[in-house]
């Protein structure tokens, strides 16, 4: 019997190490193709952000007349976290139909596609994130680590499971793809990111509070600039909540591997 166990243990950790091998390879993949045959390759990663901080800074400080240091600096956080949410999604979303000669002939765990696009996607947002930081040093913002490891944390295991979910439901409604990009900009919009939460009127408070990524947002606000007002409690719950809830997704997928694969 011990023999047996031991077996199976070696068995899992093998398979255990060839997904993430595979998770590994596909991720790296997706940033070597991100960049081939750009001119500024990297640099894209920053230059996109710092345009849209420039326009949204603009916006909301000269014609709406709400500057401030904290306000600039809390619509860069944003902004560049939301290119590496939408962009991961997005990716994800198509990920079993971009990838069918994959998805058909290739025995690995289907959820390893969608989720890869998250980590590719995660390769270009460390390039943009380590030169925020810098900045936010620059301007004495001594950031929360257990906190950003948290909110970094939470925001890998939240955007897999609905990149994983909206993959799956691409392949069964395929209207799913439009309907992302749209959803995507409307999201944007209610989310704290040009505004702080505090500006939602009363009545529509609770669109922020159904939203996980203003909760994220917040997550890396006060991890980043508002370290006083870390609330370790709560971040907890969010990153075991979105734990489980990737873990569901994740069994659901193989269960329906099958009929993913005969309709993508």
């Amino acid at each position: 019997m011990f023999e047996i166990y031991i077996g199976n243990k070696n068995l899992n950790t093998k398979i255990i190490s060839r997904n993430l091998y595979i998770l590994y390879t596909l991720a790296h993949l997706k940033k070597k193709a991100k960049i081939r045959g750009t001119f500024l390759g990297y640099l894209w990663w920053f230059i996109e952000p710092m345009m849209l901080i420039g326009l949204y800074s603009y916006v909301v400080g000269v014609i709406f007349g709400h500057s401030g240091a904290d306000q600039l600096l809390m619509i860069a956080v944003g902004v560049t976290l939301w290119k590496w949410w939408s962009s991961s999604m997005s990716s994800a979303t198509t990920s079993f139909r971009r990838y069918k000669g994959i998805v058909s002939q290739v025995k690995m765990p289907l959820p390893i596609l969608p989720i890869s696009e998250v980590f590719g996607e995660s390769y270009m947002f460390m390039f943009a994130y380590l030169i925020l930081q810098s900045v936010l040093l620059y301007l004495g913002f001594v950031p929360d680590i257990f906190a950003l490891v948290i909110s970094f944390l939470i925001s890998m295991v939240a955007v897999s499971a609905l990149s994983l979910s909206l993959a799956i439901l691409n392949v069964f409604v395929r209207d799913t793809a439009f309907l992302v990009g749209f959803g995507l900009r409307i999201l944007f919009y209610i989310t704290p990111i040009i505004y702080p939460a505090s500006r939602v009127p009363e009545n529509f408070r609770f669109l922020t509070d159904l939203n996980p990524f203003a909760h994220l947002i917040t997550y890396y606000n006060n991890a980043l600039i508002y370290t006083d007002r870390v609330e370790y409690g709560s971040m907890c719950y969010a990153l075991i909540g979105s734990s489980i809830g990737l873990f569901v997704l994740t069994r659901i997928c193989k269960k329906i591997t099958p009929q993913i694969i005969r309709n993508v």
